[in-house]
């Protein structure tokens, strides 16, 4: 996972009392390419899921959980997935992007995502 120069400056302004809103939303592609910290967006997005789970393991780390259902993921061929904040849509302002090895989805898997961010 690559946590975006976008995600940086949004911890700034968190610190600053600026209040943006935090990383609330998933959202799922079929893009390909090496994650960068400087992309703002997926490069393929293909539908955005709210965050259904926020858990806290362990001092400075934060676990988010997404979740799609059969339906909303069939035929997709996963290969890249992100969070973004609840004031963006599926691009333009993502706070992580991850690119992984292809899944193909066939309407009898659902997809659970979990990523875990450790402040130092």
């Amino acid at each position: 996972m690559v946590v975006t120069n976008y995600a940086r400056e949004r911890v700034a302004l968190f610190i600053g009392n600026s209040g943006p809103s935090p990383p609330t939303f998933f959202i799922i592609g079929s893009g390909s390419g090496t994650s960068s910290i400087t992309q703002t967006e997926l490069i393929a997005p293909t539908d955005k899921q709210a965050v259904t789970a926020t858990t806290y393991p362990a001092v400075q780390k934060v676990t988010r959980q997404g979740d799609w259902n059969s339906v909303e993921i069939s035929g997709l061929d996963l290969k890249e997935f992100g969070i973004v904040g609840s004031e963006a849509g599926l691009a333009g302002s993502i706070w992580s992007r991850t690119s992984i090895p292809s899944v193909a989805f066939d309407g009898t898997n659902e997809l659970r995502i979990e990523t875990t961010w450790e402040v130092f």
